[in-house]
């Protein structure tokens, strides 16, 4: 089915100012080309990620750190999930977010 071809898997790492991986931080899609269920991830040791756009097209993600666990702060990145972007990285794109 063309809709499960369509998934792309985006990874990224969130960092504070000074380059800094972020653990605990919270990833979520915050707008995209159709409703989108309620999902994030939490950034593991090195601040890394993982999250799975459903179909193509524009996503916002936004990130929020808890001041518990880091530093506080948001970072926000839009992300362009294409085919051709597919044929390049097959199902896999990379964002990198930086608190401020």
């Amino acid at each position: 089915m063309n809709g499960s071809r369509s998934a792309v898997e985006i990874t990224g790492v969130v960092r504070d100012a000074s380059g800094t991986p972020v653990t605990g931080a919270h990833v979520l899609f915050t707008d995209g080309p159709q409703p989108l269920p309620d999902i994030a991830a939490l950034t593991d040791a090195e601040g890394r990620f993982s999250l799975s756009a459903p179909t193509t097209g524009v996503y916002t993600l936004t990130c929020r750190a808890d001041p518990l666990s880091g530093p506080p702060g948001t970072a926000e990145a839009t992300v362009r999930v294409e085919p051709s972007a597919q044929a390049a990285l097959p199902g896999r794109l990379r964002v990198e977010l930086t608190l401020g």
